[in-house]
């Protein structure tokens, strides 16, 4: 069946958790499916990303989303209600080519990715599927509360109307995805539990434990790091954390990798902590440290570094509310603290106690084996489109 995709970013390279599960959902899709795939894009789009997303799919459509103009959407969107998340990325202008587009492919289903997405292809006259991926809302909920003044008050509103837009877009889509059951149970729509849970998935033949290399540093978080909640973490981590462990142990070193570090995330830089900025094989950075530590308190969703933690062997020590979308055994499989006193006492406790780590390693290992695959996850989704097609299954 022919599968039209919508993004708000080009899916490859995959440096974005977004960009991650849609890259190996059409991946999987394209096995048995003609996938016409139409992304915005706020950069150029690689020649050679280009050509690496046409192995998989039929037609792909790039349209620029170019930054003087995002003024304008936003301030259109704040007169349309739109939650800033989502005039950010509206164009009138793309939307009629879209449509256009659309219209002439006649796909057998439309795939949206994100509430971003929605307006371009809610008003199409084809089936249907959004896929909420995380609870925009929530995460928006608890900015709010971690900020003040001016910041509290804007985050207060755009959690208010990514709120009311996601309940608005339940009804126009006929068939409705989410990456956990925690992000879906905080979902204000009363039919939430028909949304169906697609959990992401790890390539465990690619992320898989490298036992000859000696790491370098003793802790490491890996994320996009102009993203606020890694941000946020990377912070916690080296602010609050680290101090209580160089009480200890005061030679651990620290390394920081992924794309786009913020000046925040840079002035981090000292002789015990590493900014790598973006890494071509992201699985160096696992390689190159003991412990993954992740303290992240904000943001929604699944999170695909602590799955690829896990595939490569290293034992991670994060917090309830990233657990709570991954349901690993505690204490067995994942190390999880809430304050920085509780990290600090996980992290010394595993590096005075290798075989620990390695006993951690292993059965975080398994557990991602057990629980996680792309193709698992994208043989229920696929099953959706073939709901609202007459005729045999595939």
């Amino acid at each position: 069946m022919k599968i039209a995709i919508l993004t708000s970013r080009f899916p490859y390279p995959l440096e974005k958790g977004d960009k991650l599960r849609m890259y190996y959902q059409i991946k999987e899709l394209s096995r048995k499916h003609e996938i016409m795939l139409l992304s915005l894009t706020e950069q150029s789009v690689d020649t050679a990303h280009l050509e690496h997303m046409q192995q998989f799919c039929r037609q792909i459509h790039v349209f620029p989303v170019t930054k003087w103009r995002i003024g304008i959407h936003l301030v259109r969107g704040f007169f349309l209600g739109f939650p800033l998340q989502v005039a950010y990325f509206y164009s009138p202008a793309i939307k009629n080519k879209i449509s256009n587009i659309i219209q002439q492919l006649k796909p057998d289903h439309i795939y949206c990715q994100l509430i971003r997405m929605a307006p371009y292809a809610q008003d199409l006259p084809f089936p249907k599927t959004i896929d909420y991926m995380d609870t925009f809302s929530a995460g928006m909920q608890r900015r709010a509360k971690r900020s003040r003044g001016i910041l509290k008050m804007i985050f207060r509103r755009e959690a208010l109307l990514l709120k009311h837009f996601e309940a608005a877009v339940f009804k126009k889509f006929d068939h409705h995805t989410i990456i956990s059951e925690q992000d879906r149970d905080l979902l204000n729509i009363p039919a939430k539990h028909d949304i169906l849970i697609i959990p992401n998935g790890v390539d465990t033949d690619f992320f898989s434990p490298e036992t000859d290399s000696e790491p370098t540093f003793q802790l490491a978080f890996v994320g996009n790091m102009g993203y606020h909640p890694n941000v946020m973490a990377v912070k916690y981590l080296v602010n609050k954390i680290l101090p209580l462990v160089n009480k200890s142990t005061p030679d651990v070193k620290i390394l920081i990798a992924g794309a786009r570090p913020t000046s925040e995330v840079k002035n981090l830089q000292s002789e015990q902590i590493e900014i790598t900025g973006w890494i071509e094989d992201i699985r160096d950075a696992y390689d190159n440290a003991r412990i993954f530590v992740a303290p992240i308190f904000l943001g929604s969703g699944q999170q695909n570094k602590i799955l690829e933690a896990m595939s490569m062997g290293l034992p991670c020590i994060t917090t309830p509310m990233v657990n709570n979308a991954i349901g690993a055994p505690v204490n067995k499989a994942i190390l999880l603290a809430d304050n920085p006193k509780t990290f600090a006492s996980q992290i010394l406790h595993l590096l005075v106690n290798p075989e620990e780590q390695q006993k951690i390693g292993r059965a975080a290992r398994a557990f991602v084996e057990q629980n996680y695959s792309w193709q698992h996850s994208v043989s229920i989704f696929a099953k959706l489109f073939e709901k609202n097609r007459s005729g045999n299954e595939f």
